[in-house]
C-alpha cells in the first residue's frame, strides 16, 4: 500500500499572510522573473535550430514560388508555444547584438480562436502587424506611425479577397519572415454524441475550417510566407484530414518528453533544473538555491510533469513565487507538493503528489513460530498477543 505524507516545510509560514505586503511584492518580482525566463534544453534547441533552418532556405527562394511549411505538436503545456516565443526573442537579441535595428515583424505568432472564419484570421494578421509594439514610446520596432498601422489594417468592410491582398503586401514591406498559426487543432470539429449517428465522434472540419485551411497551405503553395503550425496532440486529426496539406509540411517537427528510464534523457532533465535554479538565483528570484538538485525532488518533478520540459517550468513558476510570498528563504519540496496537487492534478497531468509519497521500508522477517504451536506461519498484525500495528493515514490530495 502506498503511504502519502506531505513534506515538511524548512522555512517560513505554512500559508501567506495577508498583511506582509514585502512578501508580496517580493513574490509578485519573483512571478515576472520565472514567468518570462527561458532555460534552454537540447530538445528544444533541437527544434529551434529546424525551424531557423527552414527561414533561410525560404529566404533564399524567389518570391511566389513554393515555400513549404512545417509543424509542431505535442502534449498541452509541453512548451510549444515557448518556443515560438523564444525564436522571436532571440532574433531581436541578435539584431541588436549585431548593431542593428530589430525588427519585431520578423515572427508574427498567431493563435486560433474557437470558429475563425478566413476573414477573422486575414484581420487577425494584419491587426498584429499592425499592433505589434506601436504604443510604445523609444521602441525598437519598425517605426510605422498610427497612420501606417491604420494602413495595414485596412477598413472594416474589406473583403476576404482585399484582406488577402493586403497581407501579401504588408508581409513583404514589414520583412515578415515567418507566420505562426497556433493551436491549429482548434480548427477540427467532432460530432457530438449520438446514438442514431454511426459517426459520433469523429473528426471533421466545418466550411470555415476548410476555408482557412485551404487558403494557409495556398500561402506557402505561392511563396507568399513561411509558415509554421503548432497543435496539441490532438492536432493531429487535423493534419490526418488534410493529407496534401500536410505533405507540404514535411516530417513532424516533435517535442517528445523526457524517459526517465534513459541514462542521456534524466542528464538533459538534471541540466535543466540545475540551469533553473542557477538562474532564479542570478536573476534575484531567490537568495539562495532551491531544491532542485535534491535527487528526491528531481525524481518527483519528472514524474509531475511526465517528463515533458515545459510542464515541469509551469509547476516551478506556481511554487517558487508561493514559496516567496509564504516568506520562505527559497523554494522547498513543500511548495513543489502544493503546486502539484492545486495545479498539476486538475489539469490531468497527474493523478497523485509524487512529492508525497513515502518509500517503502524493507518488510520485517516474520517472527518465528515454533512447531506445533497451531499458530499461521505469518502474522500480518505482528506477533501474537500484539497490538494491531496502525497504517499512518493517506494525505488526500485536495
Amino acid at each position: 500500500m502506498t503511504t502519502y505524507k506531505k513534506p515538511k516545510r524548512t522555512t517560513g509560514l505554512a500559508k501567506p499572510d495577508p498583511s506582509d505586503l514585502f512578501a508580496q511584492a517580493r513574490a509578485e518580482f519573483a512571478e515576472d522573473i520565472v514567468n518570462n525566463m527561458w532555460v534552454d534544453t537540447a530538445r528544444q534547441r533541437a527544434i529551434l535550430n529546424k525551424v531557423r533552418r527552414y527561414m533561410r532556405n525560404a529566404a533564399k527562394k524567389r518570391r511566389g514560388t513554393p515555400l513549404g511549411g512545417r509543424r509542431l505538436s505535442q502534449f498541452s503545456q509541453a512548451g510549444k508555444s515557448a518556443i515560438a516565443e523564444r525564436l522571436i526573442a532571440e532574433l531581436e537579441e541578435e539584431a541588436i547584438a549585431a548593431g542593428r535595428e530589430p525588427n519585431k515583424h520578423r515572427v508574427v505568432h498567431i493563435t486560433i480562436s474557437s470558429r475563425m472564419t478566413l476573414k477573422m484570421l486575414f484581420m487577425a494578421i494584419l491587426n498584429r502587424l499592425a499592433d505589434d509594439f506601436l504604443d510604445e514610446p523609444g521602441s525598437r520596432a519598425l517605426a510605422i506611425g498610427k497612420k501606417g498601422a491604420d494602413d495595414i489594417r485596412g477598413k472594416s468592410n474589406d473583403n476576404v479577397m482585399v484582406l488577402e491582398q493586403r497581407i501579401e503586401e504588408w508581409v513583404r514591406r514589414l520583412g515578415v519572415e515567418l507566420i505562426v498559426i497556433d493551436e491549429v487543432q482548434i480548427l477540427v470539429t467532432k460530432r457530438d454524441r449520438n446514438l442514431a449517428d454511426l459517426d459520433y465522434g469523429r473528426a471533421y472540419l466545418t466550411e470555415d475550417a476548410f476555408e482557412v485551411t485551404k487558403k494557409l497551405q495556398s500561402f506557402i503553395d505561392r511563396g507568399v510566407v513561411p509558415m509554421l503550425f503548432i497543435g496539441d496532440e490532438t492536432s493531429e486529426d487535423f493534419f490526418k484530414l488534410n493529407g496534401q496539406f500536410a505533405a507540404r509540411l514535411g516530417d513532424p517537427l516533435k517535442l517528445l518528453p523526457l524517459d526517465v528510464s534513459k541514462s542521456a534523457d534524466r542528464q538533459q532533465f538534471m541540466k535543466f533544473c540545475a540551469d533553473y535554479d542557477e538562474e532564479v538565483v542570478k536573476r534575484g528570484a531567490v537568495p539562495i538555491p532551491t531544491c532542485l538538485d535534491q535527487p528526491a525532488v528531481l525524481t518527483g518533478l519528472i514524474k509531475a510533469s511526465g517528463g515533458h520540459i515545459g510542464r515541469a517550468a509551469r509547476i516551478i513558476q506556481q511554487a517558487l513565487p508561493a514559496a516567496v510570498e509564504r516568506g520562505a528563504a527559497t523554494m522547498e519540496a513543500y511548495d513543489l507538493s502544493n503546486a502539484v496537487r492545486d495545479y498539476a492534478m486538475d489539469l490531468g497531468w497527474v493523478d497523485h503528489d509524487p512529492f508525497s509519497v513515502v518509500p517503502a521500508s524493507p518488510a520485517a522477517p516474520a517472527p518465528a513460530v515454533p512447531p506445533g504451536t497451531g499458530e499461521p506461519d505469518s502474522l500480518a498484525d505482528g506477533p501474537k498477543g500484539s497490538l494491531p500495528v496502525a497504517e499512518p493515514e493517506p494525505v488526500g490530495a485536495a
